[in-house]
């Protein structure tokens, strides 16, 4: 049937008549051809004939260009239907546009940056425990290796992401229940007390810190049978020998320093004696100077490691096989045996290793986390269990096209259960080459691939069951030559594909490899299933691969009708299934931005979660600026959705604040609020004249005043003051000084009830010629006239014409939101005078029985003309006071005192901050 469908259209589109095609031509792109990064199509028509034209099942506009600058493959079709006899005649176009800057890497897809680690809820490490890997003595001077895990009663690690903290020390960031980092090396000797703790679990860990270390030196073969006792210090000097025959043990609590460059041949058999609570640590004496790695090249050799921590191996830069030149901890050949259990191989110079020929490679609870990639192996076998393979080479914003992959199997027996793999430049696991052999996943996490989680070529036999694949260029590909691929129970989500038959490729013939996907969810991709081919030489290129790739049973998020046999991803029904595959029922909420620039954001300012969720989650934003922008939404997130985007502003003028509040079935689990700026250089920032939270006069017994209040020879000694946010009313939190409010007695009035409300202030202007005009940003409940000495600025939410006491605003300002938006005018600054002006507001009600009032005001100079040096600007956004300056190449610095000493302050862009307390001082220095 699929088969009878496709013939059809190929009927349609390619077999029709030239003649047929006159009404209409495609200006601007052509069938099966691809363009780097931009396109401009044209659907030209002509008179008698009505159109339908659908670009991805889209419509778009016709008769006119469209421009496509999005990366991706496009499906044109385009229908002309004759007005008198409703003929109809249609073409079919199908093209690519390329991301010139990623090299051709991902033909038909647009380019892949992952997301930045949103931090876990609290609820996530809920019957977790920590396991820490840190020595217990350790010489002073050094960096000391932290590697921890986030585990459940069964050691398997909890899937949460959170900051590992400890008063006084480095953080480290884990992700999915692992990471590892350094506390610093100018600790003093004595006991070091460290109490790590993330997501309200906590360890304690303390370390004797050595006054006076002594080494013993060890340097060439080391024959026949040698023991480093327990809590030995070892500082290896020269290459070191093991030969056949001969085997070296390492005690427990040992630390081995290793000259840079220094290399271990282990012909022999080396054992380490290491556990948690006792780790034994491989270290140079700096990381920027590498020590080499371990040369493993017989079949008799091995190396079996408990509790072992390797830093910063890989010395050498050039010269070693496979498809990274960097030096190797591990080089094998010749099928030797490494079992490493309770061990980490971290911040590597190089790979973690390579096999030329076979090797056994046995890895439980083991970490690698940032390498030049994981090694190629080939003809090797890998048993990993409850293990990581995290940040090849880092986890950064920059795309490198170079190879770095989790790792990368040539051919082999390979088995892997409750592992991660992710933070990688290129693949989590390359199954790549022309080589054969076995391949399976249980209960694994693929996530943050820059491309494939785990792509497959040669003739592989791979199966991957009950696996999450997130966050990935494409969760898992099969390629070139003919494996087979099999997905079953398992889970994937915001990929670019989900599931692929087929290659980012072009230079390759039909891809013939079988991939089977049945029982999967697979929803909010990108493309949920993909099988497209582009080859134009083959019978397969340019179509969906039906003969190969096998599609059924999954619960996807939008239906495709070239894999019929799915069904539609319904949230509210289907999420509970997300629990059997490591969803949460409540996750934290953070912002995902990797830059602060509002123009690098071009689908809006995103917001993550920090795991897929059963439940619905939502979360209110709000946006202020002192430009005056204000809005507030709330974004949903259905169960299984972990990514959405606030709408960025445009043309902003000023600071931008953008915060998150109120979540549901979830928690912010870091700081609450962004802040963008956008201004120009110089003096064309506005300058504050009268700021947020100032003090006003106010006169509130209901009595009319006149005109002469407004005037700046009116005597208001007799007026109340007080501290703006002035007002009363629930609508009116928080508040500065209450205002009066009429008495009531048995819920009637007994006392003049105020409909209208009078305030004052005066500010110092030196130089008015200096401001082209002023800038009001205000908040008013319900509607106010404001003056400046004497003359009417503007009014807002009141009627025209002449005002008293008595004379309602337009309209009622009802609930929190709407009392507290921020409204902006401008005024012309030709009315200020040199020394004190007077602003002076009437704030009226909207009705006689009103129950609230409000008002607060922020006046700025904007300046005449530009050129002069930026100064330190602060406004208030939401519940925050923003320092700001115009100009990027200044940076702030405070005091204490304003003679200082002087230090770099907190950027006013950055996410977080502390409150502020006592006196401060600010200036810029450049």
């Amino acid at each position: 049937m699929r088969f009878a469908k496709l013939f059809c259209l190929c009927s349609a589109f390619a077999l029709l008549p030239i003649a047929a095609l006159a009404q209409f031509t495609i200006g601007g792109v052509t069938d099966k051809t691809a363009y780097n990064d931009t396109a401009t199509l044209t659907v030209n028509t002509q008179a008698g004939y009505t159109y339908s034209a659908m670009l991805n099942y889209k419509s778009i506009a016709v008769g006119a260009a469209v421009v496509l600058n999005k990366p991706d493959f496009y499906e044109l079709r385009v229908d002309a239907t004759n007005t008198s006899s409703s003929a109809v005649t249609s073409q079919y176009l199908r093209f690519i546009i390329n991301a010139s800057a990623r090299a051709g890497t991902e033909m038909g897809l647009p380019p892949h940056i992952p997301f930045p680690v949103i931090q876990s809820s609290p609820a996530e490490f809920v019957g977790a425990r920590l396991r820490v890997l840190v020595p217990t003595n350790f010489p002073t001077g050094y960096e000391i290796p932290v590697v921890a895990w986030v585990v459940d009663d069964g050691n398997h690690a909890v899937r949460a992401n959170g900051v590992l903290a400890a008063a006084g020390q480095n953080s480290i960031q884990l992700k999915r229940g692992t990471g590892s980092g350094f506390l610093a090396s100018n600790q003093p000797p004595g006991v070091l007390n460290y109490t790590p703790s993330v997501g309200g679990i906590s360890s304690n860990k303390p370390v004797n810190l050595e006054a006076g270390t002594v080494w013993t030196s060890v340097a060439g073969t080391l024959s026949g049978v040698t023991t480093w006792a327990d809590q030995s210090r070892i500082r290896v000097t020269g290459n070191l020998a093991i030969p056949a025959g001969s085997s070296l043990t390492v005690g427990a609590g040992t630390i081995v320093l290793l000259n840079s460059g220094v290399n271990i041949t282990n012909d022999g058999a080396v054992v380490i004696n290491g556990s948690v609570e006792q780790p034994v640590v491989f270290m140079p004496n700096s990381r920027s100077q590498p020590w080499g790695g371990f040369y493993m090249r017989n079949s008799s050799s091995s190396l079996n490691a408990t509790g072992a921590i390797f830093v910063a191996s890989g010395a050498a830069q050039s010269g070693a096989p496979g498809h990274r030149s960097e030096q190797c901890l591990f080089l094998v050949d010749n099928s030797p045996s490494i079992l490493l259990s309770d061990s980490a191989a971290i911040y590597l110079a190089g790979q973690l290793g390579h096999a030329y020929s076979g090797g056994t490679f046995t890895f439980t609870r083991f970490l690698m986390q940032r390498a030049t990639t994981g090694g190629e192996y080939t003809g090797a076998s890998f048993t990993v269990n409850d293990s990581a393979f995290i940040e090849c080479p880092d986890d950064s914003v920059n795309f490198v096209d170079g190879d770095n992959d989790g790792l990368y199997f040539v051919n082999g027996s390979h088995s892997f259960t409750n592992t991660l793999i992710g933070w990688t430049k290129d693949d989590g696991i390359d199954s790549g080459g022309s080589g054969y052999g076995p391949l399976t996943y249980q209960s694994c996490w693929f996530e943050s691939t820059f491309h494939e989680g785990n792509s497959l070529s040669g003739f592989k036999n791979v199966y991957s069951r009950g696996t999450v694949y997130f966050d990935c260029g494409q969760g898992i590909e099969g390629g070139y030559d003919s494996p087979t691929g099999r997905v079953e129970n398992c889970f994937f989500s915001m990929n670019k594909s989900g599931v692929r038959q087929g290659d980012n490729y072009a230079s390759f013939s039909e891809y013939t490899g079988p991939m089977t996907a049945t029982n999967n969810i697979s929803i909010y991709n990108h493309r949920d299933l993909f099988g497209f081919n582009w080859d134009s030489s083959s019978s397969g290129g340019w179509t969906n691969n039906y003969r190969y790739f096998f599609a059924s049973n999954n619960l996807v998020s939008a239906l495709d009708t070239n894999y019929p046999n799915n069904t539609l991803w319904n949230p509210a029904a289907d999420g509970w299934r997300l629990a059997n595959l490591g969803g949460v029922g409540r996750a934290g909420v953070g912002f995902g931005n990797r830059g602060t620039a509002l123009n690098g954001f071009p689908d809006g300012i995103p917001v993550g979660l920090s795991r897929f969720c059963t439940n619905q989650v939502t979360v209110d934003y709000a946006i202020d600026g002192n430009d005056g922008t204000h809005t507030t939404g709330t974004l949903v997130f259905p169960a299984g959705l972990t990514r959405n985007y606030i709408p960025a502003p445009t043309n902003v003028n000023g600071v931008l604040r953008v915060a998150l509040s109120n979540p549901v079935n979830a928690d912010v689990t870091a700081a609450p609020a962004l802040y963008f700026q956008n201004l120009p250089a110089g003096s064309n920032a506005a300058v504050v004249l009268s700021p947020f939270l100032a003090a006003w006069k106010y006169w509130d017994d209901g009595s009319e005043q006149g005109t002469a209040w407004r005037g700046t020879n009116f005597n208001d000694s007799a007026w109340s003051n007080g501290v703006a946010r002035l007002g009363f009313g629930a609508d009116q939190a928080p508040l500065g000084a209450t205002l009066r409010r009429f008495i009531q007695t048995n819920g009637v009035n007994t006392a003049v009830q105020a409909t209208n409300y009078y305030f004052r202030r005066s500010i110092v202007v030196a130089n008015p010629a200096a401001f082209s005009s002023l800038q009001f940003r205000f908040q008013r409940d319900d509607g106010c006239i404001v003056y400046l000495n004497d003359k009417e600025a503007f009014r807002s939410n009141m009627p025209g014409g002449a005002v008293t006491a008595n004379t309602f605003a337009s309209t009622t300002v009802s609930g929190i939101p709407a009392a507290m938006t921020y409204y902006t005018n401008l005024y012309s600054a030709t009315n200020l005078v040199a020394g004190t002006n007077v602003i002076a507001v009437e704030v009226h009600q909207s009705t006689f029985n009103s129950s609230d009032i409000g008002w607060e005001c922020e006046v700025s100079g904007v300046p005449a003309g530009g050129g002069s040096l930026p100064t330190v600007r602060l406004t208030q956004l939401g519940g925050d006071a923003v320092l700001y300056w115009s100009d990027a190449t200044f940076g702030l610095e405070e005091a204490d005192i304003v003679t200082g000493p002087w230090r770099a302050a907190t950027p006013t862009n950055s996410p977080s901050g502390s409150p502020m307390t006592g006196t401060r001082y600010f200036r810029l220095k450049k």
